[in-house]
């Protein structure tokens, strides 16, 4: 056959396959340094050589680093998803401090409490625990008939990081050091106030409401 004739090579099933292990890998890579290092302190650099891959590749399968930031926490967010059927306190205490005690602080809270996160990466991870954690337990309050179950779910879901962030970091002994099990136990009574009309409140009113 002439060359004028010949048929186009048409792309080869191998080479989808390797580019989408290849950005798998990335994203793996990324979200093992972004957690143990945070974003400012990773390089492309060091993703790629996490991943195994040439670190360019990160400019054509995500852009730059900011936009890879997010894609892994979605990659995260998807991977590590909390249960279908979650809904309540004891749950997602449990889920959120097995979390900070097998991974330390993932890339989604230091996003949050880092001075220096773009405020890009600071709104898309307010938006994935918003999805993932608030929303959920705000859901169980509402069936409850509870007042205000928005505002209760944020207020629980910020003690319940801040509590786990402590952990990990150390800042206090006992809590650094009580089972995880206990420990769980007494934030779930702690926070159960949130989860329990007050005794002055009707199912859907407001306390004090006559």
């Amino acid at each position: 056959m002439s060359a004028e004739h010949a048929v186009p090579e048409r792309p080869r099933a191998g080479r989808a396959r390797d580019a989408a292990a290849s950005k798998q890998a990335l994203l793996r890579a990324a979200q093992e340094l972004f957690g143990q290092k945070g974003f400012e302190r990773t390089t492309i650099r060091e993703i790629g050589e996490r991943a195994g891959v040439d670190a360019a590749l990160i400019a054509r399968y995500f852009g730059n680093k900011a936009e890879l930031y997010v894609a892994a926490v979605v990659a995260e967010d998807a991977a590590a998803r909390m249960p279908a059927d979650f809904r309540g306190l004891a749950q997602i205490t449990h889920t959120l401090v097995t979390r900070s005690d097998e991974r330390g602080p993932g890339p989604i809270l230091q996003a949050l409490i880092r001075s220096d996160t773009s405020p890009e990466i600071r709104v898309a991870a307010g938006d994935r625990i918003a999805r993932r954690v608030v929303e959920p337990l705000a859901a169980d309050l509402a069936d409850r008939d509870l007042d205000r179950a928005r505002l209760r779910a944020e207020i629980a879901v910020c003690a319940l990081y801040g509590i786990s962030l402590g952990r990990s970091l150390g800042w206090f002994e006992e809590i650094r050091s009580v089972p995880k099990d206990e420990l769980v136990a007494l934030v779930t009574e702690a926070l159960s106030a949130l989860a329990t009309p007050a005794a002055d409140e009707e199912p859907g009113g407001v306390p004090g409401d006559g």
